[in-house]
């Protein structure tokens, strides 16, 4: 009897990305959408302390790294979408009429932007006591965080600490780069790029942000290791980028059912990690909205580049 291979099939949903669609086995996205035990042990003390020492040695030359990552994603958007320009240019001197690809729609852009305002004025309302959202954004992190210390207990606190460990930039990371690996096997050049440019803009912005505000912490941390400021939450926008573009990348490779069940579940685990952040007190709730609207501005950004891209011949 011939065995099949173990490995293969544990990552043929992920190399769904780029080929016709596949079948998904339900157990695998169920395997795959709960946050595990081993999360624990994939984000030790020491390794997330040496993370935090290094972003910390970082923070000056953030802003300069973060507008050097800019420059070369326009500079690589600009020559992958060239093909579609010359087309373009082409068809207006010879007064073709049809455009060369459906429009897109501007939401998207729209509510990127949309985003990136609310999560200005909410970090400038909580930096300024003198302005006029100040009283009631502190008022409702107060009443969020007396919530939490009443009622999640000492067990919940346990298990919230395997899924916070989810939202951790070293998983995250892990993911990342597994997921850019398969990308670059199935020569996805276009994906592979986005993707690499969202994850990077993401954490880069989020440092930004926070040195800027220069938000402090609740005072009870429950002896976890936190990395720059408050505000935003950095593993609140790390989720919605990475959870939410990768399940933009499958969507289109899976069967309705389970992109259902693939999107559903990877939002309640994005949704969880968020509250985690609040209810083990690692940041106010103010933090976790803020960082919740960075994360959906940049993925907004990443899917238009990649509904741009499509549209390409």
């Amino acid at each position: 009897m011939r065995c099949r291979p173990f490995f293969p099939s544990v990552f043929s949903p992920l190399r769904a990305v780029g080929r016709a669609p596949t079948r998904v086995p339900g157990w695998w996205l169920c395997v795959a959408l709960l946050p595990a035990g081993a999360a624990q042990a994939m984000v030790p003390v020491q390794a997330a302390q040496q993370v935090a020492q290094g972003l910390a040695h970082l923070d000056p030359w953030i802003p300069v790294l973060l507008s050097l990552w800019l420059l070369l994603g326009a500079y690589c958007w600009l020559k992958a979408t060239q093909p579609l320009r010359a087309q373009q240019r082409l068809r207006m001197q010879l007064g073709a009429d049809a455009p060369v690809a459906p429009p897109l729609s501007p939401w998207l852009l729209a509510g990127a932007a949309l985003c990136v305002t609310a999560v200005l004025l909410l970090g400038w309302g909580l930096a300024d006591p003198a302005h006029a959202l100040h009283a009631l954004l502190v008022g409702w992190d107060e009443a969020a965080q007396q919530w939490s210390q009443q009622h999640v207990s000492v067990s919940t606190r346990a298990y919230l600490r395997h899924v916070t460990d989810v939202g951790d930039v070293l998983w995250l990371g892990m993911l990342s780069v597994l997921v850019a690996a398969l990308l670059a096997l199935r020569r996805r050049w276009l994906p592979l790029q986005i993707w690499v440019f969202a994850i990077g803009l993401n954490g880069l912005s989020t440092r930004v942000l926070k040195n800027a505000f220069d938000r402090a912490r609740p005072q009870a941390l429950h002896e976890l290791v936190t990395s720059g400021a408050s505000f935003p939450s950095g593993h609140t926008a790390g989720s919605v980028v990475v959870y939410g573009l990768l399940w933009w990348l499958l969507r289109g490779r899976l069967p309705r059912r389970s992109r259902v069940v693939l999107g559903t579940g990877l939002a309640l685990l994005v949704a969880l990690i968020a509250a985690s952040r609040i209810w083990l007190e690692a940041h106010f709730a103010s933090d976790v909205v803020g960082g919740g609207l960075l994360g959906l501005a940049i993925l907004g950004l990443a899917i238009w580049a990649l509904e741009r891209g499509r549209a390409q011949p």
